[in-house]
């Protein structure tokens, strides 16, 4: 077998170690999100009680609706991944909440070196596969005088 067929099956493995191990962390990852609607309702009793009984209904599915407090919207969606928008529109002020999911992309990269010591030349050169996350919005909720306006969902 030639050189570049043992760097093209050397490259194939490592891709489907590298893959098989983000499947594994991913996984691991999602077991951990334990925050449910359910969960936050059990910490915030007194809150969940200070929603109509249509809202306390939707907030138990995970869901919300217009005229929703910001306390019923964290109580089913949890808190925003990032912090609030703010600003002005049509003379009254909104604070908008954006929910994101993180996914992976796989960055190849490549490099080559050349160098000299003693004895003959050397060079050489490599490939290199890592793993980053990138936000995408999966959601947003905008609140005018502390009240769901609007909103919208990504599944």
């Amino acid at each position: 077998m030639k050189f570049g067929g043992i760097v093209m099956l050397a490259m194939r493995l490592f891709r489907a170690v590298q893959l098989l191990v983000l499947g594994v962390v991913a996984v691991l990852f999602e077991s951990c999100q334990t925050a449910t609607p359910s969960t936050r309702i059990s910490q915030n009793p007194v809150m969940y009680n200070m929603l109509t009984p249509e809202q306390q209904v939707l907030v138990q599915q995970g869901r919300i609706c217009e005229g929703m407090t910001k306390d019923a919207v964290y109580l089913a969606w949890g808190n925003p991944n990032t912090p609030p928008v703010t600003g002005q529109q049509d003379g009254v002020s909104y604070e908008k909440w954006v929910y994101a999911t993180y996914q992976p992309v796989m960055v190849d990269s490549f490099g080559v070196g050349v160098g000299c010591g003693h004895g003959p030349h050397w060079h050489g050169g490599g490939i290199s596969t890592s793993t980053a996350y990138v936000p995408r919005e999966n959601a947003w909720v905008m609140f005018q005088n502390n009240k769901v306006t609007a909103w919208e969902e990504r599944r």
